[in-house]
């Protein structure tokens, strides 16, 4: 791993940890507006997200939102050799902490990358400049991305926003297709 982008990571989650909650919030809201009106939000049924940790864009409401909406919500499942699996989140989900402290499904079959029309990428920093982003160190949606052929969007915080990546871009860094911006 680079040092560099060791050093912008831990960077970037002081930023977020330091962040006022209320401007956090509003924030937010301005995301679920932007990306509920999305084509991206409309045209998806199945619908590949995190269940958001604290620093994180709180995706609970995103989560509830699709279920009023009858879409299929699946959440990742960390495997071994630094691989992803996406499965069902319904009533009969069994979810326990991951070893990087993230709820994940411990229950459920892997659903085939094909299948899944949408995946919410979550990171602490994007650069508008290539889309590009800061994942959290373990490279595991860029390799789940490396051949995933779906729409790819994430919601970004001001304090996760640059115009251009103030940390390296290495060739296995996957572009997000869409970024939502809470400053637009």
């Amino acid at each position: 791993m680079q040092p560099e982008k060791k050093r912008q990571r831990q960077k970037q989650l002081v930023r977020l940890q330091a962040m006022d909650k209320k401007q956090k919030e509003q924030e937010e809201l301005v995301l679920y507006e932007q990306f509920f009106a999305s084509e991206e939000w409309k045209q998806a049924t199945t619908i590949g997200i995190t269940l958001s940790g604290a620093v994180e864009v709180n995706t609970q409401p995103i989560i509830e939102r699709a279920k009023t909406e009858n879409k299929i919500i699946l959440v990742p499942k960390t495997l071994p050799k630094w691989q992803m699996a996406f499965r069902k989140l319904d009533s009969e989900t069994q979810l326990i902490k991951s070893k990087f402290g993230i709820l994940e499904p411990d229950n459920g079959s892997d659903v085939p990358k094909s299948q899944i029309d949408l995946i919410v990428v979550p990171g602490l920093g994007f650069a508008d400049e290539g889309n590009f982003r800061l994942g959290f160190g373990g490279g595991y949606y860029d390799r789940f991305l490396s051949d995933y052929l779906g729409e790819t969007v994430s919601l970004v915080l001001s304090v996760q926003h640059f115009n251009k990546a103030v940390w390296p871009v290495e060739r296995h860094d996957i572009k997000i297709k869409k970024l939502f911006n809470s400053e637009a």
